[in-house]
């Protein structure tokens, strides 16, 4: 399960880079991926691994306040205007490549780990905006930290759960126009293969 953070330092792009925004509330998400990894045989408690992982962590319909100068049909006024914002679709892809370390008990192994992750978001609202549906996506980089243990069942399959914090920064052009910082709290539960 993914639990998201606000879209936070919400601000304007293009015409409206002048504007900033209230934080934007998401919706808690279900995610889905998987991952390889590789442990160095003479340092049997330090791997690397590559990850995938997807959610849809869409934003909720809210009242938002934005402060700056607008544009007018009578030219540019500064000052703060609030408004209610439809919901919107955004699907969040990241691929990850991580540093682990693990204590490699037999049965049971702890762990914890960094990586540098790229991440493709896709914002779409059925909002009209220049008379048409909003519709961006950006890919940036970010990082993501985690933490988690695995139990074997056998010696060749095990269960794991892990905690996963992930935090990144989009830029949605188009016809979207903003930019905000991302990040989630994930909570990550599988069954590993190990050869």
């Amino acid at each position: 399960i993914s639990l998201p953070n606000s879209f936070s330092n919400v601000s304007g792009l293009g015409t409206d880079s002048s504007l900033k925004g209230s934080d934007l509330d998401l919706a808690t998400s279900p995610i889905y991926g998987a991952k390889v990894g590789y442990f160095f045989p003479g340092l049997n408690w330090l791997g690397v691994e590559g990850e995938f992982l997807y959610s849809n962590p869409h934003m909720k319909q809210q009242r938002t306040t934005s402060t700056g100068t607008f544009n007018t049909p009578v030219g540019p006024v500064t000052g703060t205007a609030t408004q209610d914002v439809p919901g919107a679709h955004v699907r969040m892809m990241t691929a990850a490549a991580n540093v682990i370390a693990r204590y490699p008990g037999k049965r049971f192994q702890p762990y914890i780990g960094v990586g540098f992750t790229m991440n493709w978001a896709r914002f779409s609202s059925p909002a009209p905006r220049l008379g048409r549906a909003q519709v961006a996506s950006d890919t940036s980089p970010g990082f993501n930290v985690l933490a988690g243990s695995r139990f074997f069942l056998t010696k060749h399959v095990a269960l794991f759960g892990e905690y996963k914090y992930m935090k990144s920064s989009f830029d949605f052009g188009n016809n979207v126009l903003f930019q905000a910082d991302y990040s989630a709290h994930n909570l990550i539960a599988g069954v590993s293969l190990h050869f």
